[in-house]
Order: structure tokens, then sequence, then C-alpha cells
């Protein structure tokens, strides 16, 4: 089998949460073309194969989610345990943190007199097969999509080990602002205080810009901040690389202390934060810049924009005034036109779970399912695979 799996499918994607609202891996939701041929032998086995290479066995884990129920039995029938998942095999044991990929299946699966047994015996023959609930209590061990920010806190902050949720997939992001409106405004103090941490210990530039996008609230008032005090003669300041090294980071340091006093770390937050940054890697991929520096810079700011304005409660326009983004930044968010608008679009049904609209919007863009597929394999292996930032470094693509 010559043609890649990835062409028949079309991939979405919840991020895992941990009880410290940090990011501990992430789910990827599988559904199959309407009109893709995947009960050819061997399919299933080379679309597992192809994952397993692609994924770090030692990275926090992907859960494969699949929502095909041939293709999901056809893997637990046909895929074989590579080394890497004998190496980890003992991570299965309930409660544990996994790591790497696995097949994910949920209580109704465990349920199903067909695909509960055969997945016993996958997992027996080696098979990384992971069941989201406790199979002794009955428990979640990740809990699906909760609507309600207390829900998902409740879950994760459980005493009771054997009832405890390890993990929310997707976080209950409209409920929480809705909550927290106030404390959605400010900057995290930890962000902050990352930042100054990095100066003092004379980071890189990358690593410093780095820090200072993965918080969109931060970034979105040093664009502010920068471009007021720096000087007329130097230009405008469009991206937070050139702010830096327009002001200077003796600036930037006493700038960042200052804006202590207004800051929160709510932990129910992070995940909102952290959503948003990988919001805009993903649009990053799938516009894919390559080495164009300057142009993925802009690309990011372009998507962690396309979610500023439900985060802060303030208007686009509102939001960009004043600021000298490009026009094509302008063009995406306040005219829904130019090149950069089909990507927020792409980025929005996937990280919805929309598959059918995916499809859609792809065959309206021109975009090849497989490129929609690889460009969010390497947004959750960025995310999960660097650990520096929160793992978002702008450029640092971990996948080829």
């Amino acid at each position: 089998m010559s043609a890649s799996p990835l062409a028949s499918l079309t991939l979405s994607h919840r991020l895992l949460w941990d009880r410290q609202r940090a990011l501990a891996g992430a789910q990827l939701l599988i559904d199959t073309l309407p009109d893709a041929d995947i009960s050819g032998a061997g399919y299933a086995r080379y679309l597992f194969a192809t994952l397993a290479d692609l994924w770090p066995p030692h990275a926090p884990p992907l859960l494969l989610t699949l929502r095909d129920p041939a293709l999901l039995l056809d893997m637990l029938t046909q895929a074989q345990p590579s080394e890497k998942s004998e190496a980890r095999r003992g991570a299965s044991k309930e409660g544990d943190a996994p790591q790497g990929l696995w097949i994910a299946l949920g209580p109704e699966a465990q349920r199903d007199p067909v695909l509960g047994p055969r997945a016993r015996q996958a997992a027996a023959r080696g098979l990384p097969v992971l069941w989201t609930t406790r199979q002794e209590t009955g428990a979640p061990f990740i809990l699906q999509a909760p609507e309600r920010r207390l829900l998902a806190a409740q879950a994760l902050d459980m005493n009771d080990k054997s009832a405890q949720t390890w993990a929310v997939a997707g976080w209950p992001v409209e409920d929480t602002l809705r909550d927290l409106p106030d404390a959605a405004r400010a900057p995290a103090r930890a962000s902050i205080l990352g930042v100054l941490q990095a100066i003092e210990d004379d980071a890189s530039d990358d690593d410093i810009e780095a820090l200072l996008c993965a918080d969109p609230v931060l970034c979105h008032r040093f664009l502010q901040r920068v471009n007021k005090a720096a000087p007329r003669e130097r230009g405008s300041i469009d991206t937070v690389r050139r702010g830096l090294q327009v002001w200077g980071l003796k600036h930037v340091y006493a700038w960042l202390h200052a804006q202590q006093a207004n800051s929160d770390d709510l932990p129910d937050l992070r995940p909102v934060r952290m959503g948003m940054a990988v919001h805009a890697h993903l649009v990053e991929h799938l516009l894919d810049p390559g080495d164009e520096e300057d142009l993925r810079r802009e690309i990011y700011l372009c998507g962690l924009y396309a979610q500023m304005e439900r985060l802060v409660g303030e208007s686009l326009p509102s939001l960009l005034r004043g600021l000298p983004l490009s026009q094509r930044i302008q063009q995406a968010l306040l005219e829904s036109s130019g090149p950069y608008y089909p990507a927020l679009q792409l980025a929005q049904a996937i990280e919805a779970g929309d598959a059918r609209g995916q499809r859609l919007l792809a065959e309206s863009y021109g975009y090849a399912n497989e490129d929609l597929c690889r460009a969010v394999l390497r947004t959750l292996a960025q995310a999960l695979t660097r650990p520096h930032s929160l793992g978002l470094i702008p450029g640092a693509a971990a996948l080829n």
C-alpha cells in the first residue's frame, strides 16, 4: 500500500488537561471520508503503523478515537504492537498517566458485544488500548468535553483517587469565560515571571518571543505598549520580535515588572490561554510558510487575534485599532477575506470536531485531506513535545 492512509481521513482534536490544568496530551478524533475505501486488506494496520511512526513513544499521550466502528474493529484486529508500545506497556495500569500512542475506547465500546472482547484480546497481545473509564468503578478516567467549568474542576480535583479523573478532553472554554470574565482580561502572572526569568538568564530572542506570544493578553498588551513607547522614527511595530528589537530588553523588563500588579493566575484559565496558542499554531501549520520566519510570526498573530475577542470581551475593530498589523491580518479578521481567512475557517472546524464542515471547506479552498491531517499532527506534536514555553515555540515543528 503506497498511498498515505491519511488521505482517506479527516482529523480533529481535543486537548487533554490534567489536575494542574497543564496540557497533558491530546485526543485525535478520526473520521473517514464518505467515499474512502478503507476495507482493503491491511489499511487499518498501515494507519496505526503510520501514526506510531510519527508520534514519539515517550511524548505525552495521543489518544486515537476512531469514530467509524468498522475502522475501529479492523484496527483492533489488524494492528500490530510496535517495539515502542511494548516498551511502555506497563503504563496501561489503571490510574497511571499514559505515554505515546493509544487506541482510546469509551464505555460504549466496553459494553459492546463485539468491540469489547476484541479490544481486550488486542490489549492482551500488546496493542496499546486505553479505556476512558475506570473498569473497576466506572468513574471517568478521561472526562469527555464537559460543558461546565465547575464539572471539569470537580472531576479533576476529587480527592478519592479511585474516582479521580486523570484528564479532561476539551476544556469548557465558553463557560469558563462566562464565569471568570475579569480575570480572563489579565495576563497570567506565571507568563510574566517566565519572560522576566528568560531575560535574566540571557535567553535567546526566539525563546523570549515564544514566551511572550504564548500568553494572548500579554502579547496584545506588549504590542499596544511598544507601538506607543518606541521612537516614531523607528517605524511601526507589527510583530513581537520587532518590538523586542526596537524597544530593548531593559525597557521590556521594566514594563513586565509593572504588569504584575494587574495579572492573574487562576488555574482554570490556563487551558483557555494555552488553547488559544495551540489554535494559532494550527493556523500557522495550515498555511505552512516554510522557512519564512517573518511570515510565520505574522500568521501566528493572525491566529491568536482570531480568538482574542471572546477572551477580553472587546470587539476586534477596537482591539486592532492603533496596531499596525499587516493588511493580510486585517483582511482575515475584519473583512473575512484574503489569503489567511481559509486557514482560520479550517482551524475552527478542526477544533470543533466538525468533519463534514472540514471536508466542505477543504474542497472549497483546494486543500488536500492528507495535508490537513499532517497540519493537525504537526500542531499537536509541537504543543506536546516542546517543553519550553508550554511546548509552543513558533516554528518548532516536530514532524516531517
